[in-house]
């Protein structure tokens, strides 16, 4: 059983760049396999009169969500990928959780995302690749 459908994470870091190359090369080849990409825009948890002020800034960060997909469709098209790719701008206070419902409801075959750096165990992994290890019910590959 091969794969047939990737969701990659990107959110215009170096480490979600490398998540698209590895998805990118896993296709190379195969044009039946579908790459598609998602974003998640952080919300804070608010109350619905903080959420009416705040709802400029969401659509703002909701326009730069956007354009880094946009970027991320050229970079795969710049790197051969030739099939169609499907965009999703996720809204969440936990981009893991949100990532993995994503994932699961669309039944992708794996996820894969980027690594970042910080100290420790979260170092090496980042605190959204290592949250969705434990909780995505999909394989995860971590770009690094």
């Amino acid at each position: 059983m091969g794969l047939e459908k990737i969701l990659v994470a990107y959110d215009g870091s170096q480490a979600s760049t490398a998540a698209l190359d590895l998805a990118a090369s896993m296709a190379d080849g195969n044009d039946d396999m579908r790459i598609d990409v998602v974003n998640v825009v952080a919300v804070p948890l608010l109350n619905d009169e903080q959420l009416n002020s705040f709802a400029s800034v969401l659509d703002l960060m909701e326009r730069d969500a956007e354009g880094l997909l946009k970027q991320a469709v050229a970079h795969l098209d710049d790197a051969g990928v030739e099939n169609d790719v499907e965009t999703f701008i996720l809204n969440g206070t936990d981009a893991a959780s949100e990532i993995a419902k994503l994932a699961e409801q669309g039944r992708y075959d794996m996820v894969v995302i980027g690594s970042r750096g910080l100290a420790g165990i979260k170092g090496y992994l980042g605190s959204v690749s290592h949250k969705l290890l434990g909780i995505c019910a999909v394989p995860v590959l971590i770009a690094k």
